[in-house]
């Protein structure tokens, strides 16, 4: 191994339940002037488009959806919608406790360190902010490159942009986005991170079923590269 590439929310992150979503975009449907179940709906109803660039930004990602259930909030509503979308995905985005340590230890290691992540306009705008953003080499975003997982172009963005085979790459994720059948089939290493008391939180996408490798702890993936 050469590499570790990660899965951000979910992996680096700790998991968010439905209840902690369903509260934040109460709140943005608030600020909008719409109905929170019918924002709510569709902004679930068009997971694939928003993660792939609809929109364009956190501001026109909102207008784009709220265009869709008939309403037009002014600019003024647009605003304090993101302000608070963009608030409530930081704190979503908080890496865990363990995240810092694992990522210093992999650098020690000599190992490139990649991040692709399936997401909206918001992680782009946050992720250098965060305490990960310097071990990470190469950071892949779908709502930049447009491509989701499992699609084979977004790992093989990543695999190119840290200079290593596929074939040269652990990836570890929660298993949203059927990410881990999509890194193995381009040759990478997959292995699922299943942390106790998360499995029920808001995933896209988790594969049915999962028949390779499973840690339970980030910090367990340093020991899945030593010699």
């Amino acid at each position: 191994m050469r590499a570790v590439v990660f899965d951000f929310y979910g992996t680096l992150t700790t998991g968010r339940s439905d209840a902690e979503q369903a509260r934040a975009r109460a709140e943005q449907a608030d600020a909008l002037g719409v109905d929170a179940a019918r924002l709510d709906a569709e902004m679930t109803a068009t997971v694939d488009e928003r993660f792939t660039g609809a929109g364009g930004t956190v501001e026109g990602s909102l207008a784009w959806v709220c265009a869709r259930i008939g309403a037009r909030p002014t600019p003024d509503q647009l605003a304090e919608a993101a302000r608070l979308r963009l608030a409530a995905e930081q704190g979503f985005g908080r890496p865990r406790p363990d995240a810092v340590p694992v990522l210093t230890a992999l650098h020690e290691a000599g190992l490139r360190i990649g991040l692709v992540s399936d997401c909206s306009a918001e992680l782009p705008r946050y992720f250098g902010e965060l305490p990960v953003a310097p071990f990470v080499d190469a950071a892949v975003f779908s709502f930049v490159l447009g491509v989701k997982k499992p699609a084979a172009a977004i790992f093989l963005a990543c695999c190119e942009a840290l200079g290593v085979a596929p074939e040269e790459c652990l990836y570890v994720g929660d298993g949203g986005s059927n990410e881990l059948v999509g890194a193995r089939e381009v040759g990478m290493r997959a292995v699922h991170l299943a942390v106790p008391g998360e499995i029920s939180g808001v995933v896209y996408g988790r594969h049915a079923s999962w028949d390779g490798e499973v840690v339970t702890s980030l910090s367990d993936v340093p020991g899945l590269v030593r010699p």
